[in-house]
């Protein structure tokens, strides 16, 4: 009798035992951050629809003077537009990963890929929607008539002094990129995390 031969054996059963319920366990435990993402994804789908509803709303609750109503449909609709873009990007997304219970280290590959792609295309709209949102909030809050004159006529179509101008312009950037900025760390907060987790799990798989 080989000795040896049934102990070699017998080492690569208890390597296969080993193995096999740690990569269970990870295929388990990736499944917690992958369906943190979709709810989060899911909520913040309805919160923004929620939120597209509320805007187009405000002018209809307030009286404003015609300029800056104006102003307010035609940028809110643009960023509405690329808002819905991005929201039904993630839609799709929840349809492409609703297999969640059939999970692989290659269907996790897949899911992590299409998560990052899905939140380039989040960035891209934020970044658009920055540039556009500080108008709408302004012509918001400037054009309504019982806070006074008409001060966002003057704003928007630049009727002011230089160094006024000035600095409107760079309030204008500043604000852009501080919406920006919140959103990204935003995102991040919710999306980022569970991402990184995941990235991790396959790590300890591969291991």
């Amino acid at each position: 009798m080989d000795f040896d031969k049934i102990k070699e054996l017998m080492d690569d059963e208890n390597r296969d035992d080993f193995q096999l319920p740690t990569s269970l366990e990870n295929l388990k435990e990736s499944q917690m951050p992958i369906a943190k993402i979709r709810k989060t994804m899911k909520g913040e789908i309805v919160m923004q629809l929620v939120g597209i509803v509320v805007f187009f709303t405000f002018p209809f609750l307030v009286k404003m003077y015609e300029l800056p109503r104006a102003v307010y449909f035609i940028f809110m609709f643009i960023t509405s537009l690329m808002t819905l873009g991005y929201l039904a990007k993630m839609g799709w997304f929840l349809r492409r990963t609703s297999n969640v219970g059939q999970q692989t280290k290659e269907t996790i590959l897949n899911f992590i890929h299409d998560i990052k792609l899905t939140m380039e295309v989040y960035k891209t709209g934020i970044i658009a929607g920055s540039l556009l949102l500080p108008v709408s909030v302004t012509a918001m809050f400037m054009g309504i008539e019982k806070y006074g004159p008409d001060r966002f006529s003057e704003w928007f179509l630049l009727q002011m002094p230089t160094t006024t101008l000035l600095l409107v312009i760079f309030g204008y950037l500043l604000s852009g990129v501080f919406i920006y900025y919140i959103t990204v760390k935003w995102a991040d907060q919710l999306y980022g995390v569970h991402i990184r987790k995941l990235e991790e799990i396959l790590v300890q798989m591969e291991e």
